[in-house]
């Protein structure tokens, strides 16, 4: 049965759960994933505290549009305040960060008085609060922080740290293992090998997968016999997904179909109704989920972003895994000639403040640079047939932001 693509991601994310937690230090969180919600150990600010350079003063003395204060010291970001305070006619020169004295309610800026230093004079009514950063305002001792399922961005841990928490529970980086089949693939540390082709699929599936957080494994290139790929599937132990290219189609030599019973794989789909990448399976080797991808290179790299990559991220325990669209405008007609799903490359870049897609040169499956000049793909869904015209809105996915947003 062939499914529509679609119905193949859902059958995959139906099929993955998260993994198991482990406890790290917030120093050596960024990117993994938020496993538990966190009670803040502090308040934030500790105290009152100034926003700016200026006096603490009592807004009730300024009530009469001005007044002149008697200045009976000065505090600076980190001195103890305990056992300092004012009462009506006096005030602190203060820094921005120091603690109020007590009775002291608000702050005027020295720009907007005569910047005296044993008294001041203000010259205006301030309003009770004026320039005070309150205690507890942005955290408050007790409060939950409850980000799980998000990745720890280095805003994030500025947040923990400043909640006074150092060690926090995330979920387990995924361990996978890489594996590419050919008789005509090399290993790229095989230098004197020029009639084969370099192993680049699982280079560039290898580094796709360890940016999104997972913990990778190559391989190497198994040779296109039954043996040598039932040998390497029984050293696989201890892996949470297994990851092949090529040997997925139906020739011949396409042995991970061929051998499936053997390998003990539970295929739940092996084609999809889609450009690039129809023949894809995706099923369990026991509890492994196993992705076969196809052997070229465009066709593998769409089946590890469409499909593999939100599979891995519901893995990590993300809350949002799945690949999301943004609407773009297509650039330039395309011509497209069979009633299925297609996926091309295309160049999204801003335009007016909005996104136009200008298409590849060529969409065939062997041309890695369109994956390197390109940042998306563009859906072309079943019912697109024949000239898909400029202009024409489409969803696109893009799998490089920074090209299209900085």
């Amino acid at each position: 049965m062939i499914l529509e693509a679609d119905d193949a991601v859902n059958i995959v994310l139906d099929n993955i759960k998260p993994l198991g937690m482990e406890r790290i230090s917030i120093f050596e969180s960024l990117n993994r994933v938020i496993g538990e919600e966190i009670i803040s150990r502090r308040n934030l600010p500790p105290y009152d505290t100034s926003a700016m350079d200026g006096y603490a003063i009592k807004a009730e003395d300024t009530k009469n549009n001005g007044c002149t204060l008697k200045v009976k010291g000065v505090i600076a970001a980190g001195d103890n305040v305990s056992g300092l305070s004012i009462n009506n006619g006096e005030c602190y020169r203060i820094m921005t960060g120091a603690f109020l004295p007590m009775g002291a309610d608000s702050v005027i800026q020295h720009e907007l008085t005569d910047n005296g230093k044993e008294t001041v004079n203000i010259g205006q009514e301030v309003k009770h609060g004026f320039c005070v950063r309150y205690k507890g305002e942005d955290l408050k001792t007790g409060d939950i922080i409850n980000r799980i399922g998000e990745r720890f961005s280095p805003y994030h841990i500025g947040r923990y740290i400043s909640a006074g928490i150092f060690y926090t529970s995330v979920y387990r980086k995924p361990r996978i293992a890489l594996i590419s089949t050919g008789n005509e693939i090399a290993d790229p540390s095989i230098q004197d090998k020029p009639d084969m082709i370099f192993d680049s699929n699982s280079q560039m599936a290898s580094q796709f997968f360890t940016q999104l957080g997972a913990d990778v494994s190559y391989i190497g290139v198994v040779e296109d016999s039954a043996e040598a790929i039932l040998n390497t599937f029984k050293t696989l132990k201890n892996y949470d997904m297994i990851v092949t290219s090529a040997g997925i189609s139906a020739g011949d030599f396409d042995y991970m179909n061929l051998i499936a019973d053997e390998l003990g794989i539970k295929w739940l789909f092996s084609r999809i109704n889609q450009k690039p990448g129809q023949h894809m399976s995706f099923g369990f080797m026991g509890e492994t989920p196993v992705f076969a991808c196809p052997g070229n290179p465009v066709s593998a790299m769409f089946c590890n972003f469409y499909y593999v990559k939100p599979a891995l991220q519901k893995m990590m325990g993300l809350k949002e895994y799945r690949n999301k669209p943004v609407s773009v405008i297509l650039g330039a007609d395309v011509i497209k000639k069979k009633g299925r799903v297609q996926f091309d490359r295309v160049k999204v870049v801003i335009e007016n403040g909005k996104l136009k897609a200008y298409p590849f040169t060529t969409q065939d499956s062997h041309i890695i640079e369109s994956l390197v000049s390109a940042n998306a793909y563009a859906k072309f869904t079943n019912e697109m047939v024949g000239t898909v015209a400029q202009g024409t809105e489409l969803d696109a996915y893009i799998f490089n932001a920074e090209q299209v947003f900085g």
